[in-house]
C-alpha cells in the first residue's frame, strides 16, 4: 500500500512523463541527450570490461562487458525512484576499473591451477560480491545521516588516492590497447615495433581528446570525435588491406568469445557451484577500498550536481538510494554504478533534464545487451584503451599537475607518496600510506599551534572582585608571584609537552621575582590524552619541589578525573594542588594566600567606618561627613540589598563581609559578574545616573554596610562641595582604575 505522498510523487512523475512525450521539443532534447549518453556510457563500459577481464580472462571478455552494462542498466532504471533528482544518471566509473581489474587478477593468481571457467565464475561472484558490500556501505551511512563522513578524510589523501587511481587507469588503458603483448614484467617487450604501433594511436586518441575537449566546447564534440576515430580505423584497414580477421590477430580488435551470444545473464545458478569462495574472501581489503572510493566519489558528484541542477539534494537520502539500487542491481548479476556528476551536467547541458531520458537510455542499453558481443567486436582496442588512457591522464593531471599550485609543498609530497605507492606496491599500500603521512603531518602542524589562549601575571588579570585599595595595591606588588595559563584544543603528546617546557621557561625566566602561584584554566580544553596527563604530573612534581600552588580551573569531569588520578600517583598533599570551578574562584585563592601575610599599616578589622573612608578618600573631614549623612544597615547572608530594575536611590559601602553583584537572566540562572569585599563602594553608577539598577545585589554571608541614599547624597553636594568633590574624585579614581586593569587584560589576551 502506498502512502498519499508516494502516490502524490508517482502521480506527478507520471504527469511529467506524459508532458515530455506530447512535447516535440521536450522528446527531441531528451532523445538526443539520452542517445549520445548512451553511446559514451556504454563505450565506456566496453573499456572497464575489456581492462577487467584481460589477460588470463580475455576469453570471458563478452561475460565482464556484460556485467558492467547489466548494472549500468538496472541501477540507471531504479535511481530516478529515490533520487532527488528524476533526471540523475547512474553509470559504471572508470576511476573504479582498477579496483575491479586488481579483484579479478588476484583472484586469477590466487585460482591459476583451477580451470578457467571456475576462474571467470569467482572473479564475476568476487565483483558481484563488492557490489553488495559497496551497496550496504553506502546504505548504512546514508541511514546513519553520516553523508558528512567523507569530509574527514585528509585532501591531500584523496588527491594521493584519485592520482593513483589515474595512474591504474591509464596502465589499464595500455593493456587494452596491447592486449595480450602487455607484459610488464619484460620492459624491453614493450618497445617493440609491434607494442608501439599499438600503444601510438590510443595515446594520440587520449591526448587529442584531452586536447580538443577544452577548445571544442560543442556537446556533439564527443560522439562525434568517436566516430570519427572509428572510421578513420576502418579508412587505414581498407588503404592496408588488412581483413577483419587479421585486424583480430594483429590485435587491432577486441577477440570476443562467443559472439553470437547475448551479454545476459552474466552468471547462473549453476556456474556459482564453480566459484572458489575461499578466493573471493581473500580480497576483503579490497572490497573495503572500494566501498570507501565509492562513497567519497558518490558524495562528490553530489555535490556537484546539486550546482548544475540548482536545487539541494539530501546526501543521505542519495546515499541510501545509491545503496538500494546496487543491491538490487548486484542480485541482477550487475556491477557497482551510481549516481554520475559528468553524466548528469552533460545531460542537463543538452537538454535532457526529464525522466523520459533515462527511460530511453535505458533502453538503448538494454538493446545492446541483448544485441548481444558482436556489435562491440567492431570497435578498435586503441579506442577502447584510448578512453581509459584519456580518464587517467585527466586525473593525473587534476591532480599532480594543476595541484602543485594549489596545495602546499607538505601536502603536495603526500600526493606524489601515495601515487609512487600505488604505482610500486598498490592501491592498499597507498591508502595506508597516506594515511600514516597525513596523520604524522596533522600532528606536526597540530603540535605547532600554541595551546596556550593567554598568558598573563596576576596583575594583567582583571579579577571580578573589589578589595580594599590598600589590598589591591599589595596584590599589585607581588603580581609576579602569580602567573596565569588559559588553555585550548586538544592536549596530546605533541601540544602538551611543548606546554610544559613553555610554564618551565616562564618560571626560570620570571624577571619581576620567583612564581608562587600557577593558575590553569580548562575552559576551552576539549580533552587530553595519557601522554598530555603525564606532562601535567610532571609539572606538579615540579610544583611541589618549588614550593609553588597550582591551581587547576574549569576542568571537565574527564579532564578533571584524569589530572587527579596523577596527582594521587605521585603523593602530591592537597595544598599544593587544587581543583577550582572556574578561573575567578583560583584566582581568588592565590590573592587570598598572598594578604594572608599582609599587615595594614594602621588599619584592622576593628576600626570604625570613619577610619576606613579616611583611607579610601584620604581626608579625615571628608570620611567624618560622608559616615554621618549615611546611615548604617546589617543584612543576613543570601539577603537581597537591591533587585535588577529597581531604582536607583542609593549607593553602599562594605564596612564588613561580602556581597554579590548579580546580573539577572529571563530563563537562566542569573551570573555573577562581580564579588564586592571590605572598603568596597557599589550601586554608585545608579546614584549618578538616576537610571534602574543594572544588576541585583546580594549578601554572600552577614555584612555591615553604610547606605548613603539620594536626598543626602545631594545635600552633600549643595552643604560640602569641597569634601563632596574628594568623594567624586575617588569614584573617578575606581573607575579609571577598573579601565586601566581591564586595559592591560586586552594586552594581555592579545599578545
Amino acid at each position: 500500500m502506498t502512502g498519499p505522498n508516494q502516490s502524490t510523487r508517482f502521480g506527478a512523475g507520471m504527469g511529467e512523463f506524459g508532458q515530455s512525450i506530447l512535447s516535440p521539443k521536450v522528446l527531441f532534447s531528451n532523445l538526443t541527450a539520452a542517445i549520445i549518453i548512451a553511446i559514451l556510457n556504454i563505450t565506456a563500459a566496453v573499456s572497464v570490461g575489456a581492462l577487467v577481464f584481460s589477460g588470463e580472462l580475455s576469453p570471458y571478455l563478452s561475460t565482464g562487458i556484460g556485467l558492467f552494462l547489466v548494472g549500468n542498466a538496472i541501477t540507471a532504471l531504479l535511481l530516478p525512484i529515490g533520487s532527488q533528482y528524476k533526471a540523475n544518471i547512474a553509470s559504471t566509473r572508470a576511476g573504479q576499473a582498477p579496483i575491479f581489474a586488481g579483484i579479478a587478477a588476484a583472484i586469477a593468481v590466487t585460482m591459476q591451477d583451477q580451470p578457467i571457467e571456475s576462474v571467470a565464475a569467482t572473479a564475476v561472484t568476487g565483483i558481484l560480491v563488492a557490489t553488495i558490500i559497496s551497496a550496504l556501505v553506502m546504505f548504512a551511512l546514508g541511514w546513519a545521516r553520516l553523508g558528512g563522513l567523507a569530509r574527514y578524510i585528509p585532501f591531500p589523501v584523496m588527491g594521493g588516492f584519485f592520482a593513483g587511481l589515474g595512474y591504474l587507469t591509464g596502465l589499464g588503458g595500455v593493456v587494452v590497447a596491447l592486449g595480450p603483448l602487455a607484459n610488464f614484467q619484460d620492459p624491453l617487450s614493450l618497445l617493440t615495433q609491434e607494442t608501439i604501433a599499438l600503444f601510438v594511436p590510443a595515446l594520440v586518441f587520449a591526448v587529442l581528446l584531452l586536447v580538443l575537449e577544452k577548445r571544442i566546447t560543442h556537446w556533439l564534440f564527443t560522439p562525434v570525435f568517436l566516430v570519427l576515430a572509428v572510421v578513420v580505423f576502418y579508412a587505414a584497414l581498407l588503404a592496408t588491406g588488412t581483413s577483419l580477421d587479421e585486424a583480430v590477430q594483429g590485435h587491432w580488435l577486441p577477440y570476443i568469445s562467443g559472439k553470437g551470444q547475448s551479454f545476459f545473464p552474466v552468471i547462473t545458478l549453476s556456474q556459482l557451484e564453480l566459484v572458489d569462495w575461499y578466493a573471493v574472501l581473500r580480497q576483503s581489503a579490497a572490497f573495503a577500498v572500494l566501498a570507501m572510493l565509492s562513497v567519497i566519489m558518490l558524495l562528490l558528484d553530489v555535490s556537484g550536481v546539486e550546482i548544475v541542477v540548482n536545487r539541494d539534494l539530501d546526501p543521505n537520502r542519495e546515499l541510501k538510494t545509491a545503496g538500494a539500487i546496487n543491491f538490487a542491481g548486484a542480485l541482477g548479476t550487475g556491477a557497482l554504478a551510481f549516481q554520475s556528476l559528468a553524466d548528469t551536467a552533460f545531460a542537463k547541458k543538452l537538454g535532457g533534464d526529464r525522466f523520459i531520458m533515462i527511460a530511453i537510455y535505458v533502453g538503448l542499453t538494454l538493446g545492446v545487451i541483448f544485441a548481444g558481443p558482436a556489435p562491440i567486436a567492431f570497435v578498435p582496442n586503441f579506442i577502447l584503451g584510448g578512453l581509459l588512457l584519456y580518464v587517467g591522464l585527466s586525473l593525473l593531471i587534476e591532480w599532480i599537475w594543476k595541484a602543485r599550485k594549489k596545495l602546499p609543498l607538505s601536502d603536495y609530497i603526500v600526493v606524489i607518496v601515495i601515487l609512487l605507492v600505488i604505482a610500486g606496491y598498490g592501491i592498499l599500500e597507498g591508502v595506508a600510506a597516506g594515511i600514516a603521512l597525513a596523520t604524522i603531518l596533522f600532528v606536526h602542524r597540530y603540535s605547532r599551534l600554541s595551546v596556550v589562549r593567554a598568558s598573563m601575571t596576576g596583575a594583567e588579570y582583571v579579577t571580578k572582585t573589589d578589595r580594599l585599595p590598600a589590598d589591591q595595591a599589595y596584590l599589585d606588588s607581588k603580581s609576579a608571584a602569580v602567573r596565569l595559563f588559559v588553555l585550548q584544543g586538544f592536549l596530546f603528546f605533541g601540544s602538551a609537552s611543548r606546554l610544559l617546557e613553555q610554564i618551565k621557561t616562564t618560571l626560570d625566566t620570571a624577571s619581576q621575582g620567583p612564581v608562587r602561584y600557577l593558575v590553569i584554566d580548562f575552559r576551552r580544553v576539549d580533552a587530553m590524552d595519557t601522554s598530555a596527563v603525564n606532562s601535567f604530573a610532571k609539572l606538579m612534581q615540579i610544583c611541589r619541589r618549588e614550593a609553588i600552588g597550582l591551581a587547576l580551573c574549569n576542568c571537565s569531569t574527564e579532564v578533571a578525573h584524569a589530572l587527579d588520578g596523577a596527582k594521587r600517583d605521585i603523593g602530591v598533599r592537597c595544598g599544593t594542588v587544587l581543583f577550582f570551578k572556574d578561573l575567578e574562584d583560583g584566582v581568588g585563592w592565590c590573592n587570598d594566600e598572598i594578604l594572608a601575610g599582609f599587615e595594614r599599616a594602621g588599619l584592622d578589622d576593628g576600626l570604625d567606618a570613619v577610619s576606613l573612608l579616611e583611607s579610601l578618600l584620604g581626608d579625615r573631614a571628608a570620611a567624618t561627613l560622608i559616615r554621618n549623612a549615611s546611615t548604617e544597615v546589617t543584612a543576613a547572608a543570601n539577603r537581597p540589598l537591591f533587585r535588577q530594575t529597581d531604582p536607583g536611590d542609593a549607593l553602599y559601602l562594605i564596612l564588613k563581609g561580602s556581597v554579590s553583584i548579580l546580573l539577572d537572566q529571563p530563563h537562566a540562572q542569573s551570573v555573577m559578574v562581580r564579588t564586592m569585599r571590605e572598603g568596597s563602594i557599589f550601586g554608585e553608577m545608579a546614584l549618578y545616573t538616576g537610571a534602574a539598577r543594572s544588576a541585583s545585589a546580594v549578601a554572600r554571608e552577614a555584612c555591615v554596610l553604610l547606605k548613603l541614599d539620594k536626598a543626602a547624597f545631594e545635600r552633600l553636594q549643595t552643604d560640602h562641595p569641597h569634601e563632596c568633590g574628594l568623594f567624586h574624585t575617588y569614584i573617578v579614581q575606581l573607575m579609571a582604575d577598573r579601565i586601566a586593569r581591564a586595559n592591560r587584560e586586552i594586552v594581555a589576551l592579545t599578545r
